[in-house]
């Protein structure tokens, strides 16, 4: 019988008359915990390094070794019972703890940008500054940017 997954996020579906059916809820569960508000601890590469918890994620990194091998981009989240790998979709966005900013997908992961302040230049336009740092602003506070400060 083929597995039955759903279409974007691969949750595993129930089938009538199927046994075990709480290893199939519990999957899928657990995929949902770790995409509903996604975070993640780091960038890594090698899972022998970590000693995860239940509930902590990384993003795979490039060159990754032993379990994470052939997981580049994905995000591997610990279930406690082993490694659960989640393929990213486009424009999908994770906040990272160690680097205290976010990332998007886009073919792969892409940090919040850096973008300063207007501070120089031959003219001094006041109000075009106060409207430039008004948007800036509130582009780090989406978690868009990250803070030129």
């Amino acid at each position: 019988m083929a597995i039955l997954e759903t279409a974007r996020l691969k949750l595993p579906l129930l089938a009538a008359g199927q046994a075990h059916k709480e290893l199939f809820h519990n999957e899928a569960l657990a995929r949902i915990d770790f995409l509903i508000h996604p975070t993640v601890q780091a960038i890594a590469t090698d899972p022998a390094a970590i000693i995860p918890v239940p509930g902590q994620s990384w993003i795979v990194g490039s060159g990754a070794t032993d379990e994470w091998l052939e997981h580049e981009d994905q995000i591997a989240g610990w279930t406690g019972n082993g490694w659960l790998f989640i393929m990213p979709l486009a424009l999908m966005r994770v906040y990272i703890e160690s680097l205290g900013n976010f990332a998007v997908y886009s073919g792969s992961w892409q940090l919040a940008s850096t973008i300063g302040s207007p501070a120089t230049g031959a003219v001094i336009d006041a109000e075009a500054r106060s409207a430039i740092d008004s948007i800036l602003a509130a582009l780090e506070a989406q978690g868009f940017l990250q803070s030129g400060a």
